[in-house]
């Protein structure tokens, strides 16, 4: 049975095309590739919350749940779920875009601490 699952109701933190030259032989995009894409992503989503530099504790449950192909629209999507002191939780979900259906490529529970100038970590705005 397939999980019915929605795309989440925030604005893309990423929208980019699936590049060829990032595919295996069977067409599928590497990993490594959209595992650097939810990085970026992450970064920028946490750095709005944050308001400044953060950096990435871990990664929670990654989950890779099809496969993206070379030349699809890929789309990444970062929601709050967690707000602490100085660190915070984002629920992190990748889609391809082919002809405006959308297909979950992975999902991930991704923690983040906020960061002084000297790498330290600090409080989160109110």
């Amino acid at each position: 049975m397939t999980e019915a699952v929605t795309r989440p109701g925030t604005p893309p933190c990423i929208v980019t095309v699936a590049p060829h030259a990032e595919v295996t032989p069977r067409g599928a995009v590497f990993g490594g590739w959209i595992l650097s894409q939810l990085d970026h992503a992450a970064g920028l989503a946490g750095r709005k919350i944050a308001g400044g530099d953060v950096v990435i504790a871990s990664l929670k449950d990654v989950q890779f749940h099809a496969p993206l192909h070379g030349g699809e629209e890929f789309t990444i999507h970062a929601e709050l779920s967690r707000r602490g002191t100085s660190s915070f939780n984002l629920a992190v979900s990748a889609w391809a875009e082919p002809d405006g259906a959308g297909r979950r490529i992975l999902s991930a529970d991704v923690l983040l601490v906020a960061v002084d100038g000297a790498g330290r970590p600090r409080k989160l705005p109110a």
